[in-house]
């Protein structure tokens, strides 16, 4: 039997799908975003709105169940960079709230 390049796509494709899970067949990707700037944890730290909206891209990105090695470099780093800025966020209020028990 003779298979043209378009049988072969076919097949391949076919085999492709069928290593798939029913929830990674429906996924089209169509709400995962990565058309945003890249921006710093410090600009994170400064811009509140900003920053909740990429950590909901984040978890957009992370319930995709698409491997991080997949994902455009511009959002793994503004994903890292949001976690940085929480963190950096949450040490200033447990620093200021241990200055404050302590009265200083």
């Amino acid at each position: 039997m003779l298979l043209t390049a378009r049988t072969t796509t076919a097949v391949f494709a076919s085999v492709a799908l069928a290593a798939c899970s029913p929830s990674e067949r429906q996924q089209t990707g169509d709400d995962l975003r990565s058309d945003m700037p890249l921006r710093d944890a410090t600009y994170y730290t400064q811009h509140e709105q900003e920053r909740v909206e990429m950590a909901g891209i984040c978890e957009t990105w992370k319930a995709s169940q698409r491997p991080p090695a997949s994902w455009p470099s511009v959002v793994v780093n503004n994903c890292n960079n949001v976690d940085t800025a929480r963190q950096l966020l949450q040490s200033k209020r447990d620093r200021d709230e241990f200055k404050k028990g302590m009265g200083i």
